[in-house]
């Protein structure tokens, strides 16, 4: 506190009023200011000797000497005052705890989030890997070919049938007016959906279920956690259905990336993000022999997360979820971290395949010739050669035949991102040559967004995200599993 506010408060505290004095004695200092001598307790240093020889008061430093100021005859809030006009008005006010505390916090709040913001734009991504860059979809179908391949083309403009394709069935259109659903109109009706009607019926109510908790949770600004459980994996029951005998989800909030597949990045960004779901087709047979074969002699997982209901499960589609109070640009640098670390796991599988094909050829052909040269031989070869030229095989035109669907949920709306592997590896503005063969993954991704499939807030945008789900299964049974 200044010096001269706590000498006014002392001298109110110790001077009672003039009243109450029995007799008032002359003061004849009072007409002078009265002040700390700058050198009461700092002897010149020249004059040390003598004082030690005269045994006078041992010398003390300087303290306090620019602290000396005369004292006025003031109150306590005219020193305030005084003392403000001093350092310059603003620089000293008189605050209350409750304000000081509350400026505190959401200076601190401030803080934080600029630091969390910073670590989270999209621009980031350029970064991680060889750059995971974000770019619109092309309006033609030749351009959109070029950026998505054949494969990626015909998923996209199967989503985008049911976009503006028919809704309801035909046959449930008696029960929906009478339920009071919102104006029917004919193109949104589907003659070609032939289901028991018993089903229809279950499918519409499990439908306005969905929308009334929906509703709920927005009204009350429910957290993450409770759309998932409330509303998200309704949606997911109700178009994948809980027979996983073909394609599955699974809820994966605790899923981690494995620290050997986190993508190279800079420094600020945290690529242990995780998503909230995951599709995936069920593997059997062959498939799944293949599968063991290959985790079995490298990590644990066939996928880039540690999750032990997803080891032999390869994940096929990856979901996002937000609430209003969390930005669309956070969900892509998640989800742009989330396909890094996937591209990087299959970059290691195909380096694996290539080394067991090497291999397995080199043990085939020195076998066939001990055995033309009448030798037995029990000793198998040495396969550094073909682990060397495996190693070198780059894996950016198989993985650039591969889309990866990901999709962004912000509460309501439901929209589609479709990521893949690009066969030229672009370097971002004003940034130097990135090293292919120390960076991870290796292969420069591009994310193109976006395609609404739909939401939750009413009953015509529901059934077409649950037709659009649909659409995804049928991807994932047929062409991402061949």
């Amino acid at each position: 506190m200044h010096p001269v506010s706590v000498a006014a408060w002392v001298h109110e505290i110790k001077s009672p009023p003039l009243s109450s004095r029995k007799r008032a004695r002359p003061n004849h200092c009072e007409s002078l200011p009265r002040c700390f001598p700058v050198n009461a307790y700092s002897p010149d240093p020249d004059s040390q000797d003598s004082l030690d020889e005269l045994g006078g008061p041992t010398p003390r430093p300087r303290i306090y000497s620019h602290y000396t100021h005369p004292v006025p005859k003031l109150s306590y809030t005219k020193s305030l005052v005084a003392i403000a006009d001093e350092l310059g008005g603003d620089a000293f006010q008189t605050r209350s705890p409750s304000r000081s505390r509350t400026q505190s916090q959401q200076s601190q709040s401030q803080a934080s989030s600029t630091r969390s913001a910073g670590a989270k734009k999209v621009t980031s991504l350029w970064d991680v890997g060889s750059g995971v860059a974000y770019t619109n979809l092309a309006n033609t179908a030749a351009k959109r070919r070029l950026q998505l391949g054949n494969g990626g083309l015909a998923l996209l403009e199967a989503l985008e049938d049911v976009s503006d394709g028919p809704v309801f069935a035909a046959r449930l259109k008696a029960q929906l007016i009478e339920a009071g659903i919102e104006r029917i109109k004919p193109h949104q009706l589907d003659d070609t959906d032939n289901r028991p009607i018993e089903e229809l019926l279950t499918e519409l109510d499990v439908i306005q279920t969905i929308n009334a908790l929906s509703h709920r949770c927005a009204e009350n600004r429910d957290h993450e956690s409770e759309w998932n459980n409330r509303v998200h994996t309704k949606v997911f029951e109700l178009a994948l259905g809980n027979d996983e005998g073909i394609v599955g989800f699974r809820s994966v909030t605790s899923a981690r990336i494995t620290s050997e597949f986190r993508p190279t990045h800079s420094p600020g960004l945290t690529t242990g993000k995780i998503v909230d779901y995951a599709m995936f087709p069920e593997l059997s047979g062959p498939a799944r022999d293949a599968v063991l074969s290959l985790i079995s002699t490298s990590s644990e997982s066939i996928n880039h997360v540690s999750y032990e209901g997803l080891h032999t499960r390869p994940i096929a589609v990856s979901i996002e979820t937000k609430t209003e109070s969390r930005t669309v640009e956070e969900a892509k640098v998640q989800l742009g971290v989330w396909v890094a670390a996937q591209v990087a796991r299959i970059e290691a599988l195909i380096r694996q395949m290539a080394v067991l094909k090497a291999n397995n050829n080199k043990w085939r052909a020195e076998g066939q010739g001990c055995r033309g040269s009448g030798k037995n031989s029990t000793q198998q070869p040495t396969p550094t050669l073909a682990i060397e030229a495996a190693t070198s095989h780059e894996p950016t035109p198989l993985l650039s035949q591969i889309v990866f669907p990901l999709l962004d949920i912000q509460s309501e709306p439901w929209s589609l991102f479709l990521a893949r592997v690009s066969v030229t590896s672009p370097n971002p503005p004003n940034t130097p040559s990135l090293d292919t063969h120390i960076r991870k993954p290796a292969s420069h991704i591009q994310i193109f967004h976006s395609l609404p499939l739909g939401n939750t807030a009413n009953t015509a945008q529901t059934y077409r995200l649950a037709r659009s789900l649909k659409v995804l299964r049928a991807w994932i049974d047929g062409e991402m599993r061949e």
